[in-house]
Formats: structure tokens, C-alpha cells, sequence
């Protein structure tokens, strides 16, 4: 399995604690393998059989939707669906960066960018999708912030440390009435220039 040193976050946060430690421990990188998650996600979702998932079929994962939509698209020959070749390329994108633990931000908006008031101080939690087949964890409750944002962090972390690993999420905010909601929680999936996850917000019916 691979190592790498904990990432930004963490060095930032044992600085914060003043614990004095020299060095961190590695974290564990997920054994993320391209072609059973894209397997995985054809077994899941391809109800129509053609070896492609296109946005009505990824309603059901919303996380993988969020990259099919998003500003950096997995949707690289613009067809309007995702194929195996493009999530195990994909995939392959999480494994190069070799990063056990990230500290995302994710941000909600409304249609026109700005915070809905209704969320402000809501709880919000982070499934991995179950195309992972339980190999990732789901994130604690964290709640937003007036400004719309929130740094969602898995329990158990090595040493306690904050953070979350990459992969495809589904969000849920408590006490909302908003739905279908996710992410793909990777560094190359945000928009350029930007520090965070943007999720547009819609009334659910």
C-alpha cells in the first residue's frame, strides 16, 4: 500500500496543537483500483446496458454527476456520458497525487453564487458513494458557516488529524430540503484559482 506525508492540512494543524512533533507519520493512500470502481460503477448505474453513464443514469450518483457537470469534466470526449476509459483515467488521477488525506472546502451557492440563509448552521455529511464498496468512510457532521462554507473531516484519522480522502460523495444537509447533492472530492476537480467545492443548490420537489 502506498505512503505518502501528511499534506498541507495536517502540518498546518499539528503547528495549530504546538505538539512538537518533528516529523508526521504517513498516511495510508486508499487502495484505489481503476478498473473495479469503474466496474463497480458500470454494475451500479448502466441500467441501459450501452457501457456509458450518461447524467439521468448518474442522478442515482451524485458525486460522479457533480464531475460529469463540473468545471473539470470527466466527460473528455464531450459524448455527454462517462465511459470506463474515463473513469479508470480518472481514478489513475487520484492515485498519482499520492495524497492520503485532503482538507476540502466545500461551499454552497445558490443559482445565482450567493449563500442560501437556510443552510447557515445546518449539519452536513459526506457518503462515499457505493461504488467504493466501503473501502472509504463517511465524513463527521460539520456544520456551515455563514459564509456558505465547510471543512468536512473523517473520524479516526491517523494521530487525529483533520481531513477526508478522495472520492465520489454523496452530501447531505440536515434539516434541508435539498437533494441530489455531490461531490468529487479531488483536487483536480475545482475550478481553477478557486480554493474550494462549489455545489449549487435547488429546492428539491
Amino acid at each position: 500500500m502506498k505512503k505518502v506525508l501528511l499534506i498541507v492540512c495536517g502540518f498546518a494543524l499539528l503547528a495549530s496543537i504546538g505538539c512538537g512533533l518533528s516529523k508526521p507519520k504517513a498516511v495510508d493512500v486508499p487502495p484505489y483500483d481503476p478498473g473495479k470502481i469503474s466496474a463497480k460503477a458500470m454494475e451500479l448505474y448502466d441500467k441501459n446496458g450501452d457501457k456509458k453513464l450518461d447524467a439521468d443514469e448518474l442522478k442515482a450518483c451524485p458525486g460522479m454527476l457533480f464531475s460529469l457537470k463540473g468545471p473539470k469534466s470527466m466527460d473528455t470526449n464531450s459524448d455527454g456520458a462517462i465511459d470506463d476509459s474515463e473513469i479508470k483515467t480518472r481514478i489513475q488521477g487520484w492515485i498519482d497525487m499520492k495524497v492520503g488525506l485532503t482538507c476540502p472546502i466545500v461551499k454552497f451557492v445558490d443559482n445565482k453564487g450567493k449563500t442560501p440563509k437556510d443552510v447557515i448552521g445546518k449539519e452536513v455529511v459526506l457518503t462515499p458513494d457505493p461504488l467504493h464498496d466501503g473501502m472509504l468512510k463517511t465524513t463527521e457532521p460539520i456544520k456551515i458557516d455563514e459564509n456558505g462554507q465547510c471543512s468536512p473531516s473523517t473520524a479516526g484519522n491517523i494521530d487525529n488529524l483533520s481531513g477526508m480522502s478522495y472520492g465520489f460523495y454523496t452530501i447531505t444537509i440536515n434539516g434541508a430540503s435539498y437533494k441530489d447533492l455531490g461531490v468529487e472530492i479531488f483536487d483536480g476537480a475545482k475550478e481553477d484559482d478557486t480554493d474550494s467545492f462549489k455545489i449549487e443548490l435547488k429546492k428539491g420537489k
